[in-house]
């Protein structure tokens, strides 16, 4: 997840690209750089029935919280323009799993215009376009205090208003069962 980031050497026209990621909390919306080892976060658990997916949002403690320096210039992010009610753009790093509408997991590289991730509601958010570009900034790094058992339940956070995986499933995204991987065409 982007914090605190120089301009990235590609041109958005949305200025919410370089805002601080935000975080939804039991307490409201926070920036993810001011979430801290023992703080508290919504984690969602999915259920799929019939092709269609439900969340589920519960508490849970944050385990692990930290800034890396600066990624070097050479480095590069995933800008993701998608449209939930209105246009948002969205940075993460390469290997960031989201959850999309079918209820399969992908990493942010493989994403395509016309996929859909979605919501806290589990509505579908349209992917307008994506892109790989090189990047020079911090990032931020949480994850749940959630056992992992090779499911992605416990480690999904709302990051800017779209399904994510904390820090553990990225870390972890190979164990998921196969079943759950979005197969790439």
């Amino acid at each position: 997840m982007k914090t605190n980031s120089t301009q990235p050497s590609i041109n958005f026209k949305s200025n919410n690209l370089f805002q601080d990621t935000s975080i939804d909390t039991p307490e409201g919306i926070k920036s993810i750089d001011n979430i801290c080892k023992g703080d508290t976060v919504l984690a969602a658990f999915v259920k799929s029935a019939k092709g269609k997916i439900k969340l589920f949002w519960s508490t849970a403690k944050v385990s692990f919280s930290i800034d890396s320096n600066p990624i070097s210039p050479k480095s590069k992010m995933v800008y993701i323009s998608v449209y939930d009610e209105i246009k948002k753009d969205i940075l993460c790093s390469l290997d960031q799993p989201v959850l999309l509408a079918n209820g399969k997991y992908t990493i942010a590289r493989r994403l395509i215009p016309g996929q859909e991730l979605v919501n806290k509601n589990g509505k579908p958010i349209v992917i307008l376009s994506t892109n790989i570009a090189p990047y020079h900034g911090g990032v931020h790094h949480i994850s749940t205090n959630s056992t992992w058992n090779n499911n992605p339940d416990g480690h999904l956070l709302l990051s800017n208003g779209i399904v994510t995986g904390d820090y553990i499933l990225q870390l972890y995204f190979d164990q998921i069962p196969n079943q759950l991987i979005e197969e790439r065409f």
